[in-house]
C-alpha cells in the first residue's frame, strides 16, 4: 500500500496538468490525442527505461514515510477533487 501511495503522490501533479492546455500540446507533440501520441512511443525505449529504474534503488524519506501513513494526510489527499 505504500508503495502504491508514494506512486500516487508522485503523479498526482502530471494529473493536474492534462488540463493545462499548453502542456498537452507539447505533450501531444502533433498528435490529436494522447492515444495516438503513445501509440508513437517506442517500446525498447521504454524497457530500457524501466530496467534502468529497478536498478536504481532510492529511499523514501523518513518525513515523507510518516506522512504517507498519517491517517489525516490521507484523508486531506483523497478529498482535493
Amino acid at each position: 500500500m505504500t508503495k502504491f501511495l508514494q506512486t500516487m503522490l508522485k503523479d498526482t501533479p502530471l494529473i493536474k496538468n492534462l488540463e493545462n492546455e499548453e502542456y498537452m500540446k507539447i505533450i501531444l507533440n502533433g498528435n490529436t490525442t494522447l492515444e495516438a501520441r503513445f501509440a508513437g512511443v517506442d517500446s525498447k525505449i521504454v524497457k530500457e527505461k524501466l530496467q534502468q529504474e529497478k536498478i536504481r534503488n532510492e529511499k523514501v524519506p523518513t518525513k515523507i514515510k510518516k506522512i504517507i501513513q498519517s491517517k489525516k494526510s490521507m484523508n486531506l489527499l483523497f478529498n482535493i477533487a
